[in-house]
């Protein structure tokens, strides 16, 4: 009988600790949405409430009280607000015409500012391309982290690596989901303290087995928040460049002269030349790469035809011996009487 009372017991305290973490969490997903983040959270009988909300500097003056403090018997410490989360990212394109020395400007400048180098690739031409006389211009695309409080800073220096045709800055407050999710952390390591200390007093299996499944989903929920929290403490403490770095030569306009009829037709007739004779060279080259092939088809094609023509001679001489053997021959010449 005292054992059965005990698992009634044990089974009100975790109902009742399920039912407080429930609470807590509603609580805090209130408070987080009617306030702008300025409000507290205080733990009073192992339940969670909204800490009291400042009053208003006209109620404190009406009361005999100043805005720097409640009177000679209030607490001296006034509630300080959370700081904001703000998660900032920017992609910027950047043009140069010195793309080595614009790398090492870079490498040297997140040094300076204490950030890294996330990932980066750097492409141009290859042999194929340069042996065909085709040089494509290099670029670069990095991923920078850096500090939070030098992003400004570094967005501003980026004009030092050549000319910046486009950049844009990205924020994401998170300062809600943030706290929210830390009141709820802190809800459910206070469920995890509770049901430890429910476990070293258990006695039945059952209890045993029902706390620890309980106590594993508790600590799978801690693990998951916290993960949110640390991934947001990264982000909100190094923001995210994305830069394209290309290489570019500087445009220099030649002087406009206006040609005469005479150059016109020059110039076309040699253009014209220039296209016959590319067409040709190009056809030429074409025909002796696929000579080969073109010479196994001519012979694949002789060979067909060579059995064609003997497939029909032999066709032409059955029909004509079919021919012969339904013809009749021809009668022979009667004897003239008495001629022996």
């Amino acid at each position: 009988m005292k054992k059965m009372q005990k698992a009634l017991s044990l089974l009100l305290i975790l109902l009742m600790a399920l039912s407080l973490c429930a609470c807590g969490e509603a609580k805090s997903s209130a408070q987080t949405a009617n306030s702008a983040y300025s409000g507290s959270y205080m733990a009073a009988d192992e339940d969670w409430a909204p800490a009291e909300e400042p009053m208003p500097e006209a109620a404190m003056v009406s009361n005999g009280l100043s805005a720097a403090g409640k009177g000679a018997g209030a607490s001296e410490s006034a509630p300080t607000e959370r700081p904001g989360k703000i998660i900032y990212s920017a992609n910027v394109q950047v043009e140069t015409t010195d793309f080595d020395g614009s790398l090492e400007k870079l490498d040297a400048m997140v040094a300076e500012y204490g950030g890294w180098v996330e990932s980066s690739s750097v492409s141009g031409s290859n042999y194929a391309e340069r042996s065909r006389g085709s040089v494509s211009r290099r670029s670069a695309n990095y991923t920078l982290r850096i500090p939070s409080d030098r992003f400004q800073e570094l967005m501003t220096g980026l004009s030092a690596l050549g000319n910046v045709p486009y950049s844009h800055t990205y924020t994401e407050n998170v300062t809600a989901q943030y706290y929210d999710v830390q009141a709820r952390l802190t809800a459910y390591t206070a469920q995890e303290q509770r049901l430890l200390e429910m476990m070293e007093i258990a006695e039945s299996v059952e209890d045993i087995i029902l706390l620890e499944d309980r106590l594993t989903e508790v600590r799978y929920t801690i693990d998951s928040l916290q993960s949110s929290l640390n991934n947001w403490d990264r982000q909100v403490s190094y923001s995210t460049v994305y830069l394209d770095l290309t290489e570019v030569q500087e445009y220099r306009p030649e002087p406009q002269v206006q040609p005469s009829f005479g150059e016109q037709l020059s110039a076309a007739l040699k253009e014209g030349l220039h296209d016959a004779g590319s067409f040709f060279k190009d056809l030429l080259l074409f025909l002796a790469g696929a000579l080969p092939f073109l010479v196994f088809l001519a012979l694949v094609i002789v060979v067909i035809v060579l059995l064609v023509k003997r497939s029909r001679k032999r066709r032409e001489e059955k029909r004509a011996a079919r021919k012969a053997a339904q013809t009749p021959p021809p009668p022979q010449p009667a004897e003239a009487p008495g001629k022996e």
